[in-house]
């Protein structure tokens, strides 16, 4: 059951350890954080590069050797920081969720009022994409590696955090009187999720490679101003 009276700040917190590889399955797949910031960089990089690749094929269709090839690096320097595609992959995921969360934190959650926080998760999802295309890595791997037992408690869990995270947004703003209290705010928030990670696989499913980054940008600018517009209508209904 998802905690609506949780603040904000305290939701964030969850939805990062809830998909942390600090968790016992996470731990086991982690690899040691480098100690010099050189090793920190190369981490980085890699990192980034698989999440391109990941973006751009998803998890079964991209080979470790591939992995290698992009980044740069020979294998004995590359297995310095990432002995398996499971574990890289894992990370990845877990560093796009981060960054999702601190671009959200800045351009919703900042916001003072909760309904202008929901109006902000569309447009900052949309800009974070168009900004880093790789951000398409998390919900491709999300898919598939919760897919695998091993695996799947923490992509689980992660998914729950972002529906704990919207549905708390949602039920503030019942809280403000802004929404209609009779809303079922977990119910609402996962649809909400829902639509936004099914636009994605939609997208690439009826666009063409070169177009299906802009397709779902399209796709999901119309679902914000469907959102706007229900909004709109609670805040100003029509008399009769």
């Amino acid at each position: 059951m998802v905690c609506l009276s949780r603040p904000v700040g305290a939701t964030v917190d969850y939805v990062a350890r809830a998909g942390s590889s600090t968790s016992p399955a996470g731990r086991a797949a982690r690899s040691p954080a480098p100690v010099t910031p050189k090793g920190q960089a190369t981490r980085a990089s890699i990192l980034q590069t698989a999440a391109e690749v990941f973006a751009e094929r998803g998890y079964a269709e991209t080979t470790l050797s591939e992995l290698i090839a992009r980044s740069g690096l020979t294998k004995g320097a590359f297995y310095f920081h990432f002995t398996s595609k499971e574990q890289l992959a894992l990370e990845v995921l877990e560093e796009k969720q981060r960054q999702w969360l601190e671009f959200v934190s800045q351009r919703a959650l900042a916001k003072p009022v909760a309904i202008d926080q929901l109006r902000a998760l569309g447009p900052a999802l949309i800009k974070l994409h168009r900004e880093d295309p790789s951000a398409y890595s998390a919900p491709r791997l999300a898919r598939d590696l919760a897919r695998m037992p091993e695996l799947a408690g923490i992509v689980r869990a992660q998914m729950r955090g972002w529906i704990d995270l919207v549905a708390s947004i949602i039920s503030r703003a019942q809280q403000d009187g802004d929404l209609p209290p009779q809303l079922d705010a977990t119910a609402l928030a996962t649809i909400l999720v829902a639509a936004t990670d099914g636009l994605k696989d939609l997208s690439d499913i009826l666009d063409p490679p070169n177009r299906a980054k802009r397709g779902f940008e399209q796709r999901m600018q119309r679902m914000t101003e469907i959102v706007e517009a229900l909004i709109s209508r609670d805040e100003h209904p029509a008399h009769g």
